[in-house]
């Protein structure tokens, strides 16, 4: 009866030791609105310090390697450690400077962080919905994917206005593998987000 009492503790204390991923969401959006407000500045005088100041705030939110697993998709399992690590470096580089340079046009408008309207059956996975409301009153809708990694939930996957991201570089990736005749090594070496 003891060692279950001891387990009980032990399982609520996993179970509450991780903050719901809305919250997490949340925390990492303040954090990240923070950071642009005191970086803005640097992306016209100097972009690699502002690309390492949002870094430094999204990075540890994202699950770099999930994301860029997803996206190498079926040839992953074919990469040699050396390229997936290759590609995941490139990949986290390039995502994190397409959405710093995006950031640039956000002007202090108003983001609501809700929970998805979808449950998720894997307690390990949730949807997390950001309401991003731009000049003019229109409303972006963005999807967070994630993944609850230990006891902190990473981004996976992005959805913008029904844009999955993570599909549009996948099929990047895939045509990329195509145009360069299995290379993988090429696709890395040639691997730009697409503009989206």
């Amino acid at each position: 009866m003891r060692y279950f009492f001891i387990f009980s503790l032990f399982i609520a204390s996993t179970c509450f030791g991780a903050p719901s991923a809305k919250d997490s969401v949340q925390s990492a959006t303040d954090v990240l609105l923070e950071k642009l407000v005191d970086a803005r500045d640097l992306y016209e005088v100097d972009q690699e310090a502002f690309f390492i100041e949002i870094d430094a705030a999204l990075g540890p939110f994202i699950d770099f390697d999930g994301f860029a697993r997803g996206v190498m998709a079926k040839f992953y399992r074919s990469a040699s450690a050396e390229q997936r690590a290759a590609f995941g470096k490139r990949f986290r580089v390039l995502l994190i400077q397409t959405y710093a340079s995006a950031l640039v046009e956000f002007d202090n408008q108003k983001v609501v962080v809700r929970d998805s309207e979808k449950g998720n059956r894997d307690p390990a996975r949730a949807t997390v919905i950001l309401d991003i409301h731009g000049k003019g009153g229109s409303i972006y809708r963005v999807e967070y994917s994630l993944v609850l990694k230990g006891e902190s939930w990473k981004l996976r996957n992005v959805v913008v206005n029904g844009f999955n991201i993570g599909l549009v570089f996948k099929t990047q990736f895939r045509t990329d593998m195509q145009k360069y005749k299995n290379d993988i090594d090429s696709v890395i070496e040639h691997w730009q987000v697409t503009e989206l």
